[in-house]
């Protein structure tokens, strides 16, 4: 489920529980503009780097040698790409030869047409009773977020997290009340380890609603040394509570120590806030820091290990040390296997081949033809320095594992058609001339737009986080429009002709070229982050406004306000509910369950992420029904997606039985854009079993739980890893669920404040049937 403290989780256990699809944290659009590159990169260049990309990513993940196995992939992308790029075009044979010979002797460079001489380790005299190695993915496997998928190789075992919760936190609160209007920070210090990132959280709480919010998703830590972590925000004047805390999400280990929260006073000074045991020296941990998000649900920290660790805290006697649990994957995961001596004939550009076995015979616990111990004094020594500043080839090495990833691993390039390797030159064409951490995140998130998914964001350690400013907007009559305002400067109704001096139908257009996903959801991600930039700077903004076009300015760093014009749950004049499936938990939901069920209508709000359980539809329907039809992992064996290497697909029924009370009245759900995945997922089971009228708008087409890509800069590339499709089984990815009762808005309902679709929503529900 998603929470107020993880952006993007996926909470599904294989095979075991209700998914609870992940909401995707898209990346915001305010990610800069690319600064001038130096000169085209060499067309020579980015075809010796294709040619190397297209080799790393079927070896690394579906070449099944004990000697690739013990390879540092991040290590070897980056040094790969290296020398590729710096090596004489002629010579790419022999070079990308050399590079695998270590790890990969059995795998063959050859060009187009050339005859190969069969190799003797493959066919084995006496293969009888030898066993058959080879790669097996159910889903994404190496993804550092915990999730349903699982790699291994046959006969090999792999220590994989133990299944629980997608994110570890802790937390404690302090009443707010003190500290309304203030400016308040958090800081503390963090180290990491195996490719981990460290985080650290801090939200403001309005009652049921969500004030000041900043995980650091976009602004990780890493390193072997102590990084100072820093949150500033402002307490909401109706702020009841401070929340904050630690997160990690991925793989890796993280330390935690001497957290501080400080409110603002009079001259710019600090005062600290009390806290209990913030420098982790308490022998119980949990006697100070609670498991979860601090929500009414509660939380735990199943899945994963925080302890107290004596060694080398960043000062004192102890720090908080946290990191997934482990478990040991023996058993195979599915019966299908390559054919022993089956191979993958790669086409590298060029003419050039790769000629990839995609099984190995193994006798005396070694695959046959490699060997680990040469693999190992491969990389034995330290790697070369990078060069001083923004290293363009370590950005280069993301781009390649990224782009084979996704190649081999994103469920949907049946329904999607891209040219994948035209943008896979394009990426590393852009990689090369990059030139800071901005222009790289812009590169990588043009890459992951061009496979259109509404989970897709990218972060990177080193960028600039940016905030939203003080205001909402909407596409309303072709317009955009300010819907809701926390700064005077601006007011609802504005139309906004232009932001920071670009007209805003420019603005919004390069904004959505960084965001993937269907075109409703790109267009609400850009109006949502229109104007995101740096904490405490100033957006200068063109509004027209009583026939005149004012210039204004606000300051980023007030939380944008929320349109809200009833609680989340409330009983109108005429016995009608208003349900906000997005504020309301399913144990204040279940309270008032009898009042619902007698009601003469309920509205049901589903155009956010919704916070409770699936359990309400229970009460809508007459019969079992199945929460996760439609849903399938791809079982891969072999690369790419062509014909003769399409996965099969496994599901697992989860069903949900009918439950009394039921609801009687006449219902409606409220949706539109920016209901994603578990969002998607109740509203494909109204849809397909008639639980309710549907009102607004399409939802985002985007449903599925995420994987999450490491990248060997630190960066950190989500996408959905599962399918999706229609309870009929025709596509849902970027067509979304359709309204049976359209409803949009207009700059006269903005203008006066009015819910429009909300208000079509209730005038179905108060409508008698006929």
């Amino acid at each position: 489920m998603n929470s107020p403290v993880e952006l993007s989780t996926s909470t599904s256990v294989r095979r075991a529980v209700i998914a609870a699809m992940l909401a995707g944290a898209a990346c915001h659009a305010g990610a800069g503009e690319r600064s001038p590159a130096t000169a085209p990169a060499a067309a020579s260049r980015v075809a010796a780097l294709h040619a190397f990309a297209r080799l790393y990513g079927v070896v690394r993940w579906f070449h099944p040698s004990d000697a690739a196995a013990v390879i540092d992939w991040d290590r070897f992308a980056i040094d790969g790409a290296r020398r590729v790029a710096a090596a004489d075009g002629r010579a790419l044979r022999t070079t990308l030869t050399e590079l695998i010979a270590p790890f990969a002797p059995t795998v063959q460079i050859a060009a187009a047409g050339e005859s190969v001489a069969a190799d003797p380790a493959l066919h084995p005299p006496g293969a009888n009773g030898l066993e058959l190695v080879a790669w097996e993915h159910e889903g994404y496997g190496d993804s550092t977020l915990i999730s349903a998928y699982a790699s291994k190789r046959r006969h090999r075992p792999r220590t994989v997290a133990v299944p629980g919760e997608t994110f570890a936190s802790l937390w404690q609160a302090v009443d707010a009340a003190p500290y309304r209007g203030a400016r308040i920070r958090l800081r503390g210090k963090l180290r990491t380890a195996n490719h981990a990132l460290g985080r650290l959280w801090l939200r403001v709480d309005r009652g049921d609603q969500r004030g000041f919010f900043d995980n650091m998703r976009e602004h990780p830590t890493a390193g072997a040394s102590w990084q100072p972590a820093e949150i500033t925000g402002t307490v909401d004047a109706d702020a009841t509570r401070i929340v904050l805390g630690t997160i990690m999400s991925g793989g890796g280990t993280v330390w935690y120590d001497d957290l501080e929260l400080a409110a603002e006073g009079p001259g710019g000074t600090w005062r600290a806030i009390e806290l209990k045991d913030p420098g982790f020296e308490g022998k119980d941990l949990q006697a100070s820091w609670s498991p979860g998000t601090g929500k009414a649900a509660g939380g735990s920290l199943a899945g994963w290990n925080a302890t107290l660790d004596h060694a080398g805290p960043a000062s004192g006697e102890a720090s908080l040390r946290v990191e997934p649990a482990t478990r040991v994957l023996s058993d195979e995961l599915f019966a299908d296997a390559p054919a022993p001596g089956e191979i993958a004939d790669v086409d590298l550009g060029g003419g050039l081949h790769a000629r990839v076995p995609l099984a190995l015979y193994s006798r005396d616990g070694r695959t046959i033809g490699d060997d680990p111990a040469l693999a190992r004094r491969s990389q034995a020594t330290p790697p070369a320095a990078p060069p001083a500043g923004f290293d363009s080839i370590a950005g280069v090495a993301d781009v390649i594992v990224v782009w084979n990833a996704l190649q081999h691993f994103w469920p949907y390039w049946s329904v999607v058609a891209v040219d994948w390797n035209a943008e896979l030159d394009r990426a590393l064409g852009d990689a090369l001339d990059d030139r800071s951490v901005t222009d790289h995140l812009a590169t990588l998130r043009r890459l992951s737009a061009a496979a259109p998914d509404g989970h897709a964001s990218t972060t990177c350690p080193g960028d600039t986080p940016h905030v939203r400013p003080p205001f909402v907007v909407d596409s309303v009559e072709g317009q955009i429009i300010v819907t809701a305002t926390a700064d005077q400067a601006v007011a609802r109704g504005d139309v906004i002709v232009s932001v920071d001096g670009h007209p805003v139908a420019e603005q919004l257009a390069a904004d959505q070229a960084l965001i993937s996903g269907s075109p409703q959801w790109r267009l609400a991600q850009a109006l949502e982050h229109l104007g995101a930039g740096p904490s405490g700077s100033t957006l200068v903004l063109r509004v027209r406004r009583d026939g005149a076009e004012p210039d204004v300015a606000v300051v980023r760093g007030s939380p944008p306000p929320r349109e809200l014009s009833h609680p989340a749950i409330e009983r109108l004049d005429d016995g009608v509910y208003y349900v906000d499936l997005e504020r309301a938990a399913t144990p204040e939901i279940n309270a008032v369950m009898d009042r619902l069920a007698a009601a003469p209508g309920v509205v049901f709000d589903l155009r956010e992420y919704p916070s409770s359980s699936p359990e309400v539809l229970s009460h809508l329907a007459s019969q079992e029904i199945d929460f996760t039809q439609g849903m399938s992992i791809p079982l891969l064996i072999r690369p790419d997606h062509g014909p003769n290497a399409a996965p099969t697909w496994e599901t697992s029924p989860t069903l949900l039985p009918p439950l009394q009370p039921h609801i009687a009245g006449r219902v409606a759900f409220v949706t539109g854009p920016r209901a994603i995945s578990y969002a998607e997922s109740l509203m494909a089971l109204v849809e397909h079993h008639r639980l309710g009228a549907i009102v607004g708008s399409p939802t985002a087409g985007t449903n599925g739980n995420v994987a999450e890509i490491s990248e060997p800069t630190g960066c950190r590339t989500r996408f959905t890893a599962l399918r999706v499709a229609r309870y009929d089984g025709a596509p849902q990815h970027l067509v979304g669920i359709r309204p049976t009762i359209p409803a949009t808005r207009t700059i006269a309902g903005v203008a006066t404040g009015r819910d429009e679709v909300l208000d079509k929503a209730l005038a179905y529900v108060r409508t008698p049937p006929k």
